[in-house]
């Protein structure tokens, strides 16, 4: 016998039981059907075995529909396996949600741990924001719990040559963003999106390509840090750079696909993270403190992980182009309005306007106003990498909870008395003084990019 929960497809085969609660969605017994004939529907969603985001175990699914109810409700995208109209994003919110765990990242950390294992390499590692807020889950801290320093700690035990910073890219992001949003600004362009959240920017370019004019062009944090890395870092250690691997620890399964192409090697997801640390049978709870080596940021590009944090950050940054003074909290006006928020400051002349949202269901209904703001802050995944779908998978009912308390985390670092305005990061003055300021060739090379439009995509059957 199987039945079907009404409110989230999920497919209980076997006689229920009194107190029978849905393990996906928590709804009560009343809400299963009795399913009278087989359904031949292909109800899970499509995964391609050339995706390099994530991965379906097939032993495990049980065709419960889960996963195209997360990417229609969640995600904000009508996935119909017959008309094939709608094409993955790489976001992993089904791996999240998928109740027998048969979803899973593209695994690669055993290669990584093969070039640690290779002397002949040095292997640097750079984390997130988000993943320091997630991987406590993974060792038993209380929710939201900032590891910074156990996490720097473990890679080193693994065997990282170096661990740096991702807040680094996130403070050169902000940087560089601010100052093509000022030049936007002068010639009275409105609507300029953010760009770092690579599931955002693979949408725009499928089912909006007449966005991506108005897409940043700056290359993500962890495109811009590679980079950086790989041009600037390596030489000044004497590494060459094909002898050089850079591995971003990131929140998000979408910058596996982000990253082909770029001088970043590899991804790995916070939750790959966590099985390099078991597997090494490391005692995380009494691991010291270990600190980033000499790339790091401020606390501006720490609160990128959140959901506002990228439009906050860059509008510090435009007002010290603009004012040449720090933005005070007091001066910022932030409304909560239905899907979105809404961001408000005053730099001499210009009231600028940003607006921020999270979620593809989201961004649809704000479209029609984006001629109203300067900036609009995009992330794929609901409140920002926080709930990344590379991140330590959390218990359904307790989402909300979570989620509040790794945002809460992140913006508590923005209290504290350490550098919060990038421009005021001494890594950074140091770079475009010495490397960036007077060559912006190299400056667009190393930190820009372009975008295509693939909305071809949507007229191409894939096979199931």
């Amino acid at each position: 016998m199987k039945y079907k929960c009404e409110n989230c497809g999920f497919i209980h085969e076997g006689e229920l039981f009194d107190g029978y609660i849905c393990p996906f969605c928590r709804s009560s017994l009343q809400s299963f059907k009795l399913i009278s004939k087989e359904e031949k529907v292909y109800n899970r969603v499509n995964i391609k075995s050339d995706n390099k985001c994530i991965n379906r175990v097939l032993e495990k699914c049980i065709n419960c529909g889960v996963c195209s109810k997360t990417c229609e409700n969640i995600v904000g995208i009508k996935y119909d396996s017959e008309k094939c109209d709608g094409i993955c994003i790489g976001c992993g919110q089904c791996l999240l949600t998928c109740p027998t765990g048969a979803i899973t990242p593209k695994y690669c950390y055993r290669d990584v741990l093969a070039y640690i294992n290779n002397k002949d390499y040095k292997v640097v590692a750079m984390t997130s924001p988000a993943v320091r807020v997630s991987l406590g889950d993974a060792f038993g801290y209380p929710k939201g719990s900032f590891i910074e320093g156990k996490m720097v700690s473990s890679l080193k035990t693994l065997g990282f040559d170096y661990v740096f910073d991702t807040s680094f890219g996130a403070d050169l992001t902000s940087i560089e963003e601010a100052h093509e949003l000022y030049e936007r600004i002068k010639q009275n362009k409105k609507g300029m999106f953010t760009s770092c959240c690579p599931s955002w920017v693979k949408y725009a370019s499928i089912y909006h390509p007449k966005l991506i004019p108005n897409l940043s062009t700056c290359k993500s944090p962890i495109g811009m840090e590679s980079s950086i890395i790989k041009e600037y870092f390596a030489p000044s250690e004497n590494i060459p750079k094909e002898k050089l691997i850079i591995v971003a620890i990131v929140p998000c399964t979408s910058k596996k696909e982000e990253i082909i192409n770029s001088d970043c090697d590899f991804a790995l997801t916070t939750s790959e993270l966590a099985f390099m640390i078991r597997e090494f049978n490391i005692d995380f709870k009494n691991l010291k403190d270990a600190k980033f080596d000499n790339i790091k940021g401020s606390s501006s590009g720490k609160i990128f992980g959140a959901s506002s944090g990228v439009a906050l950050s860059v509008l510090r940054s435009l007002f010290h182009e603009i004012t040449n003074k720090d933005l005070k909290e007091e001066e910022i006006s932030i409304k909560e309005k239905d899907s979105y928020k809404e961001i408000k400051v005053k730099m001499d002349k210009y009231i600028v306007k940003a607006l921020s949202v999270s979620t593809m269901k989201n961004l649809e209904s704000i479209l029609p106003i984006i001629n109203e703001y300067d900036l609009i802050e995009v992330m794929n995944c609901d409140g920002g990498c926080i709930s990344g779908g590379g991140q330590i998978i959390m218990p359904i009912v307790e989402k909300q909870e979570i989620k509040k308390e790794r945002n809460k985390s992140l913006f508590k670092q923005d209290k504290k008395p350490d550098v919060k305005y990038a421009y005021k990061n001494n890594v950074i003055i140091s770079l475009y003084e010495d490397y960036l300021k007077e060559n912006d060739a190299i400056r667009k090379s190393l930190l820009h990019t372009t975008f295509k439009d693939q909305s071809y995509l949507l007229t191409k059957k894939e096979e199931k």
